[in-house]
């Protein structure tokens, strides 16, 4: 019957290849302009690189690393997903070959087909990336780059730093056999589409529509049926779970159960759909009948409090919830399995839900803003949610929550720093302007950028700052920043302090935030001006982190 009908979709087929063949592909691949940069930061490269060592090392057949789509465009074929992964595994293999010598053509061959790169990044990031990492030699000079200030290329160069740091303690023999198991053994699912609508539907479905649901589906199959509970037990556990599902978004109730296993051991799953790793988890934290109606109910509650800002701890709740609200605007949310277990457990304990979110606050916004080192996090997280009751674990002498001296110097000392990259730049300013009197809770999605009274590019302003060096600096300490509506920014450019000061406060129907308040009796911009705002805002966040005592506190 196949036959009458055609035996493939027309425009699209899917073939399982190993890393090598993915990248000597004919034509190259491309990543097109509409896709977003390279955005890894050292934590998905080391992990990426533990997976694949763990896999080599215990002799794996394979490693599947998942799915990449692929549109043919023009002769290329265009990455609709899959970015990330092929750009980091080419910078692994280049680190390889030039620390091969000897096997410097063969690696190469997967890098360059001639002259032409096998991948081609966007055209932003396309000749840093061939300068750097295609054109053998200069991957170690690219670990020690100094920032940039692009967020892409920054980033990039992150990468080969970790890259370095995580294989340099190999042997060359044994690089030589990881990264020959990796070029034959990593291995993924390649989606090819004739057009990109196509390929927007399979990755659209891939990621978004199939998988939470049916993971969680799984997870409640197997723990009910393989529980021994009995018909009434099991029916009583399904409707329990069917509430618990009904009380969130699809995607939060996956994210709910993605975080149970760390929640309940402190521990992660090395594959997030391993069934077997999950019910273990649950074994080992009392069995299935206490996680279905105890753990999970009480989780559950806690994880709706934390997405509608409605925990109720009495007169701290404010305070607790504005912590949270900005919590939920960091990248990551490793955070929030340790949020979980402690409001699931202490929620009446009013005064120490306090202290626990302004210590949780602190410390993952040091670990946002990489001041705490990426290896120790989950281990302090862990400890975090193991001992949940246990004060002197969280705040004691090396609490796993107490940032070390250096660590607490090396975050003032960021804050002091220009902010180069956009997206940390933004949070930190949306996180200032809820720390200020009277300042606003806003999102990363609100209508709000980042202003620099004394813009970045040469014009105007350049007799009042003639020093090209110091003016870059200056413009991008947060006493240079402020926030406004899209619309403003646009209209500001790089007008005079005085023009710009009328678009700030006589916008109709646009909110002056407390950071654009501040500047309200500051009567000319000058290099003085930034410094002395700066030194003002940044002890406002050092105050409400508790990183330093607060005016009152001191003066007392």
């Amino acid at each position: 019957m196949a036959g009458a009908f055609g035996d493939t979709p027309l425009g699209l087929s899917s073939t399982i290849v190993n890393l090598a063949g993915v990248l000597t592909r004919r034509g190259g691949l491309k990543v097109p302009r509409y896709q977003r940069p390279y955005t890894w930061t050292e934590r998905e490269v080391r992990q990426l690189i533990e997976d694949l060592r763990r896999a080599a090392a215990r002799g794996a057949t394979f490693y599947f690393i998942g799915q990449i789509v692929l549109v043919k465009n023009h002769g290329k074929l265009e990455i609709s997903d899959g970015q990330q992964r092929l750009a980091t595994l080419t910078m692994i293999m280049a680190y390889t070959r030039d620390r091969l010598p000897g096997r410097a053509k063969q690696f190469q061959s997967l890098i360059m087909d001639g002259d032409n790169p096998r991948l081609l990044l966007r055209e932003e990031d396309a000749n840093f990336y061939r300068g750097f990492v295609q054109e053998p030699g200069r991957m170690q000079e690219m670990a020690h780059h100094a920032e940039i200030g692009i967020e892409s290329k920054d980033l990039l160069c992150n990468a080969a730093r970790t890259i370095a740091t995580e294989l340099g303690e190999m042997s060359d023999r044994d690089l030589d056999a990881f990264m020959s198991y990796v070029a034959r053994a990593c291995t993924l699912n390649v989606v090819d589409a004739d057009e990109r609508g196509c390929a927007q539907t399979v990755f659209n479905t891939t990621n978004m529509r199939g998988s939470p649901l049916s993971g969680a589906d799984l997870l409640k199959s197997d723990l009910i049926e393989n529980s021994k509970l009995s018909n009434v037990e099991a029916d009583a556990a399904a409707r329990k779970w069917e509430q618990i599902e009904d009380m969130f978004a699809r995607e939060h109730f996956a994210h709910l159960l993605s975080q149970m296993p760390f929640l309940l051991t402190g521990e992660r799953l090395l594959s997030p759909g391993d069934l077997a790793a999950f019910r273990s988890a649950v074994d080992r934290a009392g069995g299935v009948r206490t996680f279905l109606f105890d753990q999970l109910p009480r989780y559950a509650e806690a994880l709706r409090a934390i997405f509608a800002g409605s925990i109720d701890v009495g007169a701290a709740s404010a305070d607790v919830n504005r912590r949270v609200r900005m919590l939920k605007q960091t990248e990551r949310w490793d955070w929030a399995p340790a949020a979980i277990a402690f409001l699931a457990e202490h929620s009446g304990e009013h005064e120490r839900v306090r202290r626990f979110f302004q210590a949780l606050d602190r410390f993952a916004f040091a670990c946002e803003l990489s001041v705490v080192d990426d290896r120790l996090q989950e281990g302090r997280y862990s400890r975090v949610v193991k001992n949940t009751g246990d004060d002197k674990t969280l705040y004691g002498p090396k609490g796993a929550l107490v940032l070390t001296e250096s660590e607490q110097m090396k975050f003032i000392d960021t804050l002091n720093k220009s902010r180069k990259r956009d997206r940390q730049r933004r949070l930190l300013l949306i996180r200032l302007e809820a720390a200020m009197p009277g300042g606003s809770l806003l999102e990363m999605t609100s209508d709000v950028t980042v202003e620099h009274i004394l813009p970045k590019a040469s014009g105007p302003w350049d007799s009042l700052f003639p020093d090209k060096a110091m003016r870059t600096d200056a413009a991008n300490l947060l006493g240079n920043l402020t926030l406004i509506t899209n619309a403003q920014n646009t209209a500001c450019g790089s007008k005079s302090y005085h023009d710009k000061r009328k678009i700030f406060f006589n916008t109709p129907n646009a909110q002056i935030h407390a950071l654009t308040r501040d500047i309200a009796s500051i009567e000319d911009w000058t290099m003085r001006s930034i410094e002395e705002r700066h030194e003002r805002l940044v002890r406002i966040l050092c105050e409400d982190w508790g990183l330093i005592r607060d005016s009152s506190s001191q003066a007392a």
